[in-house]
């Protein structure tokens, strides 16, 4: 008995006939039907009661058909993923992340997890651009930001699981008018200058309807920066952003917003080739976020 009897007997149960059977084989019916008493042998009785319209599947039959078909998926599977190893050569496990999404907290917990598995890093602008490569196995394990007024929709290949719920702080220069204070109000912004990030993620979308909530439209001035160039421009220029807890921002305080509606969520994806991993990162993530210093803008994930 090998894997090519399995198959045999499988093409015999779903055709119903031995002739037909033997016709979608393109092997004689007399051929076939002498391979299936060698496999009856083998296996110790019939698997096949002949009718005058085909053949019936014996309980034997039925036990046989479901342990084979069991079999013949999990090989099928392990070619694939073997394809899958052998093409990807030594490149180790591929890192990714959103840009402004603690993507230096996962390479810094992957590598504590897994020490010398070689790692690559991409940062992608959008969301759906990680998932994409997730999906597609061009990246093991990513983290992607999500906002409330823009949900993302995961693929079914792409495995995820929540991290952490961030609440945003503002950020106001040295001898802003807010700079004393130890939280403010988003209505007191209104008439300020904005620092906005970029819209692939959704993060301009929730700010502005949060800001019309509250009965302002934000005077948007410098779009689509980074943290690190948005707290230049805050430095310089005077105005005031929306900034995630993790950044160092040295000449920028960061205050709590009263109320605060505005909050992303934090997301480990990975693709099936990573699954084996999801447990020990997803455990590091959460324990990195509670060993990090406290901050009142970080909610850990329930």
């Amino acid at each position: 008995m090998d894997l090519r009897h399995l198959h045999v007997v499988l093409t015999v149960a779903r055709a119903g006939s031995i002739s037909r059977a033997a016709s979608q084989m393109k092997i004689a019916q007399a051929g076939l039907t002498a391979q299936v008493r060698r496999i009856e042998a083998s296996l110790g009785g019939p698997l096949f009661l002949r009718r005058t319209a085909g053949v019936e599947l014996t309980e034997l039959g039925r036990h046989v058909v479901v342990r084979a078909q069991d079999l013949v998926d999990r090989f099928d599977d392990l070619l694939v993923t073997s394809h899958k190893l052998a093409d990807r050569g030594d490149s180790g496990i591929r890192l990714g992340g959103v840009a402004g999404s603690p993507t230096a907290l996962l390479v810094e917990v992957v590598r504590e997890t897994l020490p010398g598995l070689p790692q690559t890093t991409h940062v992608e602008h959008g969301a759906h651009a990680v998932l994409e490569l997730v999906r597609t196995g061009e990246l093991d394990l990513a983290l992607v930001v999500e906002f409330p007024h823009s949900p993302l929709r995961f693929p079914d290949e792409v495995g995820f699981r929540r991290v952490a719920t961030e609440r945003m702080l503002i950020g106001v220069p040295l001898g802003h008018r807010l700079s004393g204070r130890s939280e403010v109000l988003l209505s007191e912004l209104a008439g300020e200058e904005w620092v906005v990030p970029d819209e692939k993620n959704g993060g301009r979308l929730n700010l502005d309807l949060a800001c019309e909530a509250v009965g302002f439209t934000p005077r948007c001035a410098h779009f689509g920066v980074d943290p690190v160039v948005a707290a230049d421009l805050v430095r310089s220029t005077g105005a005031v952003a929306g900034f995630f807890p993790g950044h160092d921002l040295p000449g920028v305080l960061l205050k709590p917003i009263i109320g605060n509606p505005l909050h992303r969520r934090i997301t480990l994806v990975w693709n099936a080739d990573a699954a084996e991993h999801v447990e020990d990162v997803h455990a590091g993530l959460l324990r990195a976020y509670h060993e990090r210093k406290p901050d009142s803008g970080r909610l850990l994930a329930s």
